[in-house]
């Protein structure tokens, strides 16, 4: 929640004005199917550098699965920390990724909704998750019960072999056959 007088706007739509504050927040705001419900997700449950156990996954998918598979890669400077300050109230905090001095720092990021620790500590996490490597699998797959429908921000596991973060999911239907493609953000620090 914003405390009161945090947020005000105009010539922006309703939905902009969501968007504002999931983004200030490290978020992105999702539509739940089946229902009218919208939903801040944060854009990276884990990120590079957290411990992970089997339960946290949403998705374990098997290459045998998956009927098509491409690859892009891109390189982004390795930070590991960023200041955040909110110039109405004062409030100011550091974000450095765990294990670092958070010495290589990114351009300061200011923001009026920055109301929180929180709030800051979750902005920080997803500005530091993209670093060093970064690749973008796109994966093809029927929809099968096994798997289900992949969402944005799910814990994607492919192949016991390495784990992403689903960035976007777009289906497809011909011949009464269901298709999904998953594009898969890897940060790859190995």
């Amino acid at each position: 929640m914003l405390p009161a007088n945090s947020l005000s706007y105009s010539n922006l739509t309703p939905m902009a004005a969501i968007k504002l504050i999931a983004d200030a927040a490290g978020g992105f705001v999702y539509s739940e199917p089946n229902s009218n419900t919208l939903t801040i997700k944060p854009l990276y449950k884990k990120v590079y550098w957290d411990a992970i156990q089997q339960s946290d996954f949403d998705r374990l998918i098997p290459e045998s699965v998956v009927t098509d598979l491409s690859t892009d890669y891109a390189l982004y400077p390795n930070y590991n920390g960023v200041f955040l300050t909110n110039d109405r109230t004062g409030e100011t905090g550091t974000v450095k990724r765990r294990d670092t001095a958070g010495d290589v720092k990114l351009e300061p990021i200011n923001d009026p909704l920055f109301t929180s620790i929180s709030a800051m500590h979750e902005k920080g996490r997803s500005v530091l998750a993209k670093a060093g490597m970064v690749e973008n699998h796109s994966l093809l797959m029927p929809i099968v019960n096994e798997i289900g429908l992949c969402t944005p921000s799910d814990l994607i596991a492919f192949n016991a072999e390495w784990w992403g973060v689903a960035d976007s999911v777009s289906g497809s239907f011909s011949e009464g056959k269901a298709t999904q493609t998953v594009a898969v953000e890897r940060v790859n620090h190995e």
